[in-house]
């Protein structure tokens, strides 16, 4: 059995807890890992990962590191007004944090991931909710209504 390391269960986590969010209330939303992969599913879609991590100390003399980390999530979506609502959707369901995941895998089925609850993700601070304006000629479908959230964590 693989156990992974605390940055990607953060990133697991939240796809996880978004996953299950977005699929409660939406229809039709794939939700992948990475960029590249967004442009492989329909619209819409939304792609979620770990984009930076930062450490500081704890305290003066510490060898304890507090690590904020910085989670991206573009939206791909079919109109204005659909990423306008589902930018604020993940915006209320991050608000409040999410279950943090330990997260392991084994070495028959790397696949499938176990997950076991360990704590929970904070969320600090909302950096940006942008809209990805590329203009209007030219645009590629999945570029033509595009969001840009960043959000920092802290594993508690």
């Amino acid at each position: 059995m693989s156990l992974f390391k605390t940055s990607r269960n953060v990133e697991l986590s939240v796809i996880y807890y978004l996953e299950t969010q977005i699929k409660a209330d939406w229809t039709g939303v794939s939700i992948v890992k990475s960029f590249i992969n967004a442009y492989k599913e329909p619209l819409p879609v939304v792609a979620i990962r770990l984009t930076d991590c930062d450490y500081t100390r704890r305290e003066i003399g510490s060898t304890t590191l507090l690590t904020t980390y910085t989670i991206t999530i573009d939206l791909f979506c079919k109109s204005d007004g659909q990423r306008i609502d589902l930018s604020d959707f993940i915006i209320d369901k991050l608000k409040d944090g999410c279950i943090y995941y330990d997260h392991s895998q084994t070495s028959g089925d790397p696949e499938t991931l176990t997950r076991v609850a360990n704590g929970r993700l904070h969320t600090m601070r909302f950096v940006s909710n942008n809209k990805v304006d590329f203009g209007e000629e030219g645009v590629d479908i999945y570029d033509k209504f595009r969001s840009f959230i960043q959000i920092q964590m802290r594993k508690v």
